[in-house]
């Protein structure tokens, strides 16, 4: 029997349909194990022919549960912040949830929040980055894991997921000195996260014992910062300093390295090698192509997903998950002047 004109589809007309009981359906709709493979395919087929779809209001009704998680980040521009939604959507699906997505200037971010919360999320994943502490004292916040938390934010009663940015500097850096560079320099700002890439650069250049240059070469943040820090570089070497390879804390202060390299007339990467860090889109198209290290934000996306559905199934969360840093080798780094033939 088809719908009553009118109306869409409800779970008792796609169970009709298929000749199974209302559970039944239930059962597919949420993947609930111990449905036979050939029920199942028919309750898809009549799902399919009737254009049922679920009526998430009527199922919180039901359940007491909004089947919504709710996203909210102060980074909304930011490329990695859609790949990391993209892999939160598809984690959820399997599960029911719906992502609601809210971004947030960073001073409004709590107004911003309060906000999401009236909406009454199970769980919230934050991309605030430096802005946990406003995140931690909203009263009565729904389970909420952050992503790439600041490692030096005294804040940390949140659940976290983030890059292994530590190891992804010190495997640039080992990168670099097994090219047979004697030392690498390292520009840094003070962004969240750069902290754990500096001390991922020293634990690399102390394991092998190469010299840590000094001074080291702080810098503002963006291309900037990179173009001005690799100026410093650059006069350093002329005045005979040995600086044949720079890793950048990301790929933007490495591509304002790169221009400043250039003008000042040295050749990446026949006299300097230039690493960063983030594989933002852009580093593959430069010239020359950077090399440079990530975590996919998509892997780290769906981890967070499913360290917060630990959390809403009571399961201890107190140690940050870490998603490995991946080296993406290119065409910015090679051997020092003198190894090369």
């Amino acid at each position: 029997m088809p719908p009553q004109p009118g109306r869409g589809p409800v779970m008792n007309d796609v169970a009709r349909l298929a000749g199974v009981s209302h559970q039944t359906v239930s059962r597919v709709l949420n993947a609930h194990p111990g449905v036979l493979p050939e029920t199942e395919a028919r309750v898809r087929a009549a799902i399919s022919e009737l254009g049922y779809r679920r009526n998430s209001s009527a199922r919180a009704l039901v359940t007491h549960r909004s089947a919504l998680v709710g996203v909210l980040t102060t980074v909304p521009d930011h490329p990695d912040t859609v790949r990391a939604v993209v892999g939160m959507e598809r984690a959820l699906g399997a599960t029911g949830r719906t992502v609601l997505y809210a971004g947030a200037a960073p001073e409004d971010l709590s107004a911003v929040a309060e906000r999401l919360l009236e909406h009454a999320p199970e769980g919230c994943v934050a991309l605030v980055p430096g802005q946990e502490g406003e995140l931690a004292a909203l009263q009565h916040p729904p389970p909420t894991v952050v992503i790439d938390p600041d490692p030096g934010n005294p804040h940390h009663t949140l659940a976290a997921v983030g890059t292994d940015h530590l190891g992804g500097a010190r495997a640039l850096t080992r990168h670099l000195l097994g090219l047979g560079h004697r030392t690498v320099h390292h520009v840094a700002d003070d962004a969240p996260g750069h902290a754990a890439r500096t001390r991922g650069w020293r634990s690399a250049l102390a394991e092998a014992g190469a010299p840590v240059p000094a001074p080291e070469i702080p810098a503002r943040t963006g291309p900037g910062g990179g173009h001005a820090a690799g100026l410093a570089l650059a006069a350093r070497r002329a005045a005979g300093e040995e600086v044949t390879a720079v890793l950048a804390a990301d790929d933007l202060l490495a591509l304002g390295v790169l221009r400043s390299l250039a003008e000042s007339g040295l050749r990446v990467p026949g006299q300097v090698s230039v690493a960063g860090f983030g594989d933002r889109p852009e580093a593959a198209h430069l010239v020359p192509a950077l090399t440079t290290a990530t975590g996919d934000p998509a892997e780290v996306g769906e981890a967070a997903v499913g360290l917060l559905l630990r959390l809403l199934g009571g399961h201890d969360t107190d140690t940050p998950l870490l998603v490995p840093a991946r080296l993406r080798e290119r065409h910015s780094t090679g051997p020092p002047p003198l190894r090369r033939r």
